[in-house]
């Protein structure tokens, strides 16, 4: 064996071990807790509602790649379960396992409408409750989320990535017509921890978080 078989070899094997590394709990469900900072309404500014945060990811038993979201025991109709699910734990071959949840109390739902009301609010809108003396009258925002995931990516170098879009419709400008937006981060590890699948689920909220905030637009009286 040549000295490239041999490094590629050590290399390959370092992954499969750092992977299995893992291996004691990677059959069963995780649960992590994503970091993002959410922000206080401005005293003053235009109101909006959010009426409805759609969970619109096509899950798939089995799918060909990791960056299609899957539950393991192919138990797509266990809503509790579906709107939690971040991510899919993976073995050294690339064989699915465990699923990877946020917690309890949240959804991919409720983190993408803290997103969404952040970057309205850092734009001078007021988010306001159902509560609120002027919901009615405030400006009503949809969302739909197609993709929030997470997924191991193997090879030479051990990767995670993560991928993100949403769509917003409402009359206000560049949302009149439905605003997309979308991203995709990816980082390399060592070993792939309950820190590392939060690290990159936070910096994908962040990304998307600064996306929309560039796009919708500041409010205008």
């Amino acid at each position: 064996m040549n000295n490239i078989s041999a490094l590629i070899s050590v290399r390959v094997m370092g992954i499969c071990l750092a992977v299995a590394a893992l291996a004691g709990c990677a059959t069963g469900r995780d649960v992590i807790a994503p970091k993002f900072d959410a922000a206080v309404n401005p005293a003053q500014g235009v109101p909006v509602r959010i009426e409805k945060v759609e969970d619109a990811r096509i899950f798939q038993i089995k799918p060909g790649s990791p960056s299609t979201p899957s539950l393991m025991d192919d138990n797509l109709s266990d809503e509790a379960i579906r709107s939690r699910a971040i991510a899919r734990k993976r073995n050294g071959y690339g064989m699915a396992l465990g699923d990877i949840l946020v917690p309890e109390g949240q959804t991919i739902a409720s983190l993408t409408q803290t997103v969404v009301a952040r970057a309205f609010r850092e734009n001078g809108f007021r988010v306001v409750a159902p509560t609120d003396a002027d919901y009615a009258r405030a400006t009503p925002v949809t969302v739909r989320v197609n993709k929030l995931w997470a997924w191991l990516e193997m090879g030479f170098v051990l990767g995670v990535s993560s991928n993100y879009e949403v769509v917003l419709t409402g009359p206000i400008g560049p949302l009149q017509q439905g605003l997309t937006v979308n991203g995709q981060i990816r980082e390399t590890a060592m070993v792939v921890t309950e820190s590392v699948w939060s690290g990159i689920i936070s910096k994908s909220l962040e990304d998307m978080y600064t996306n929309l905030k560039s796009r919708i637009g500041t409010a205008k009286p």
